[in-house]
């Protein structure tokens, strides 16, 4: 215990005055007449008692009276953690967590406003000199500076809900980036957030004694959750009737097993699937919804649960495109063989044109999803650029060589792929022994592999230099293990290599079973699908494929449903647009891309799942982690006994003991006043 004023305490000597007084109380005794005197040693005997007790207690009461009124004046207080005490002008940096978990709600309200209410509280327990800033999740050029109290408070009563999530780390490491350090005067950081599992690290608070840390825990349990943490189609490509099924996951972020929850989806607002599903607690259970494409376009999708008290990652948005037609080029010397005509052309789902490698218009080929060259000779320079940058943007090539095909320019254009390359035509007849079954191509095209599968048998083929080394994966392959069909990624594309040519004369690949969902798959997988969705927070720009502003116009992304709506960044790249959003998209939902009012596309934005989990550390394990990382001037300040803005100040000033000592002073001159009244009766 120390003291503001110790000199008050000469004032214990004014404890003398009450012992003289009674040491030598001289007052007279009154007179008592007996007729009978045997009864006067009796009366005696008890007044004496009396006397003697009455002047102990008095005595004691007026002298513990004096002591603590000399005490009170002294202003007695015990001192907080070594180092913090209060200087002439604070630093104060608080930061309130806005992330999308203090949504719940705690006392009838919701966290964040819990967390608003401490922030202020810990405002008024410092005074109008000091300097206080404002970090939120955001991290708004607003909340940089240092502010005065009243503005500080301005600045809490504007914080909102915000979809960024931040871990604690991130969070030290601004404050102190942020930190003002043109006054020498300690540092102090408030936390104040939920402390979820899933974004606490105190491991990234350093040992730095200019700055003392305070953590404000708002709750000190768990709530129970069930969310959607992710979906995927069963197919990558979506096509006019095609049945397709949507893989949906949850978690059960709970301690209870749940049962027959339902789920539904929801396409361009109408349901399509329902469902439910059991999950037991703290798992993971998936459903698939069936569902079909019904119409062309641009799609709208949206999973929703009910899950209450966290509701925020109930629903998940998506959107797709589903193409009428596949737009397919074949480039031949004079006509394409009959294995692509007889395949394309008396198929609804394809778009088919045919041209000659003479008569091309190399406008055409962004418009393409699948373009094969049939038997080519020879790849001029020209033709060679145009199809990289065709693949770079998404395109899917297959290249089928000619029997009389310049090597030299086809390894030229293979080469700038950094794909396998010919070697001299090889006559050897060889069966094809070798099925990538876990490959995309042949994904959904086996219901099972019998042992005795009959393969194609190829009569003379390019042997392939270099695939091992290169980019490139083998599809099949022959029985002295040289590759048949290979696939080479490039930029968004891929290129498909066939390592002979095609015919009868060169073995019956065109006529095997194989063929038709070989090239079928190579035409539905061609262009690379869009994403299902994206998250809020984390992808900040988009490249959209075959999408191009002309003359003046200009992009807008509107929020489906609302008035809501802003202008993007943009930026050309190649056939493509990056979009970038800065930090525009807050809300979850379906942002449809415009330019000229007309619709171009649309995306899809959640919620990031991160805090969807609502782990927390209570109080006790908070200590224990500052504890065992050895943090030293970290505090919590999390007992709900007394308000924040009285915890703030004792660890600041000390815990202060004057009124105590008051009420004890007036406590014992009471108790003084009691006894005389009492023994004068």
């Amino acid at each position: 215990m120390e003291f503001i004023h110790p000199y008050w305490l000469f004032g214990l000597l004014a404890v003398a005055v009450p012992i003289i007084i009674h040491l030598f109380n001289f007052r007279r005794y009154k007179k008592y007449y007996f007729t009978n005197l045997k009864f006067l040693k009796s009366i005696k005997k008890e007044t004496k008692k009396q006397h003697r007790l009455r002047h102990l207690l008095i005595l004691i009461s007026r002298i513990l009276a004096i002591i603590f009124m000399v005490l009170a004046f002294a202003r007695p207080y015990v001192p907080g953690p070594q180092g913090l005490q209060q200087t002439d002008v604070n630093l104060i940096s608080v930061y309130v967590d806005n992330s999308m978990s203090m949504q719940a709600a705690s006392n009838g309200h919701s966290l964040l406003d819990e967390a608003l209410a401490k922030a202020s509280e810990v405002a008024s327990a410092y005074s109008h000199s000091d300097r206080f800033q404002l970090i939120t999740n955001d991290f708004e050029g607003k909340h940089q500076p240092y502010y005065n109290r009243d503005e500080f408070l301005k600045l809490l009563s504007d914080v909102k809900i915000s979809p960024v999530s931040r871990l604690t780390g991130e969070i030290y490491t601004r404050m102190k980036e942020l930190a003002d350090r043109e006054f020498e005067e300690k540092l102090h950081f408030y936390i104040i957030s939920d402390f979820q599992r899933s974004t606490t690290e105190l491991s990234e608070m350093s040992n730095d004694t200019s700055i003392f840390i305070f953590l404000m825990p708002l709750i000190d349990n768990a709530m129970a959750n069930v969310f959607v943490d992710s979906c995927w189609l069963s197919t990558p490509f979506n096509h006019l009737n095609l049945q397709q099924g949507l893989h949906v996951s949850f978690t059960n972020a709970s301690d209870l097993d749940l049962e027959k929850i339902p789920v539904r989806l929801n396409i361009n607002d109408k349901q399509r699937a329902l469902a439910s599903f059991d999950i037991p607690s703290g798992s993971r259970a998936e459903v698939v919804l069936p569902f079909t494409n019904r119409e062309a376009g641009i799609q709208s999708g949206e999973i929703v649960i009910d899950d209450y008290p966290i509701t925020w990652d109930d629903r998940m948005y998506l959107a797709w495109k589903v193409k009428d037609r596949i737009p397919v080029l074949t480039i031949s010397e004079h006509s394409p063989g009959f294995y692509l005509n007889s395949l394309f052309s008396n198929d609804s789902v394809f778009d088919y044109y045919k041209n000659e490698i003479k008569k091309l218009d190399y406008s055409k080929f962004d418009k393409m999803d699948f373009i094969v060259l049939d038997n080519v000779k020879d790849i001029s320079s020209g033709l060679a650029s145009e199809l990289k940058k065709y693949i770079d943007n998404g395109g899917s090539l297959f290249l089928i060589p000619s029997n009389e095909a310049d090597v030299n320019s086809v390894n030229l254009f293979l080469q700038s792929f950094s794909a396998a390359r010919l070697l001299p035509f090889d006559t050897t007849e060889l069966m094809v022994t070798g099925l990538n079954t876990a490959h995309e191509i042949f994904s959904d095209v086996f219901e099972s592999i019998p042992k005795n599968l009959d393969l194609p048998l190829s009569l003379g083929h390019y042997p392939l230099t270099n695939y091992r080394q290169g980019a490139s994966d083998v599809i099949m392959d022959l029985q002295n293990s040289d590759p048949y069909i290979t696939i080479t990624r490039y930029g968004k594309g891929k290129l498909y290599l066939l390592a002979s040519p095609a015919g009868d004369e060169y073995g019956n690949l065109v006529r095997h079973a194989l063929w038709v969902p070989l090239i079928y798959r190579m035409a539905m997988l061609s262009r690379p699908h869009d994403e299902l969705y994206y998250t809020l927070g984390k992808d900040n720009s988009i490249s959209t494929a075959n999408i191009r502003l002309t003359g003046d116009q200009s992009f807008m992304m509107n929020l489906k449903g609302s008035d809501y709506g802003f202008i993007p960044g943009y930026q050309a790249v190649s056939e493509s647009a990056e979009l970038f959003f800065y930090d525009q998209i807050r809300e979850a939902g379906h942002y449809e891309l415009m330019a000229a009012d007309q619709l171009l596309t649309s995306f899809a934005f959640n919620y990031d799942r991160q805090e969807s989990d609502p782990a927390i550390y209570t109080t006790a394990e908070l200590n224990e982690q500052t504890a065992y990382m050895g943090v030293k001037n970290t505090f919590l300040i999390a007992s709900e006994e007394k308000p924040v803005s009285q915890s703030v100040m004792e660890f600041n000033k000390g815990a202060e003991l004057w009124k105590i000592f008051i009420w004890l002073a007036l406590f014992f001159i009471l108790l003084e006043i009691l006894l005389l009244r009492l023994f004068k009766k």
